[in-house]
């Protein structure tokens, strides 16, 4: 889990210091992915949530400050929340949940192809999809809207801490319920 929050440094420091000094958090943000990534590349293990962190800030970084484009910091914030929903669900489609490979760190080598953690993994990185999802669609309601309610810029947190609590306790609670299943066939079969 702190690997998955260690790919989302980048986001939380553009979160969190971006309205006040947008250009400085974008230059430390890219900082923060450009070590995450080059770490995991010269380790062999790059990650999917890490990768396009990185050449997303790239982007940005280079559009914001070194052309101008000040469009991208006034929609930055749909930005990052369509970003972030287009690396859960692309990672889904593609058939590798991008939660998987931080389980991998985690979870002995042995159960990386079993169902039961593939399945885990699926409905996590959707959950985390949903979150992002809903997260832009507050984005894209500011916007509209021009709504600058508490409630409406600050929905997104709510949505990130179910997010990472639904992450925290569902793999316990699904593996359990798999074993109930599995014993309650076994004891019918007698």
């Amino acid at each position: 889990m702190l690997q998955m929050v260690i790919g989302f440094l980048p986001w939380i420091i553009l979160a969190v210091l971006g309205n006040q000094w947008f250009e400085p958090a974008l230059l430390l943000a890219l900082a923060a992915a450009a070590v995450t990534t080059v770490r995991q590349f010269l380790s062999g293990s790059p990650k999917i949530l890490d990768t396009v962190t990185f050449a997303f800030f790239v982007f940005v970084t280079v559009g914001v400050i070194g052309f101008g484009w000040t469009v991208l910091g006034t929609y930055m914030t749909l930005l990052v929340n369509v970003t972030l929903t287009a690396i859960a669900w692309g990672s889904l489609l593609a058939g590798t949940p991008f939660t998987i490979q931080y389980a991998r760190e985690q979870v002995p080598q042995e159960f990386w192809r079993s169902p039961l953690f593939i399945r885990i993994n699926q409905v996590i990185t959707a959950v985390w999809g949903l979150a992002f999802f809903l997260s832009a669609l507050v984005s894209l309601y500011r916007h509209v809207t021009g709504d600058t309610d508490l409630a409406a810029q600050y929905a997104w947190i709510l949505f990130l801490v179910g997010a990472a609590l639904f992450t925290a306790y569902f793999p316990g609670w699904y593996r359990a319920r798999a074993l109930r299943l599995a014993e309650s066939r076994d004891a019918s079969r007698l």
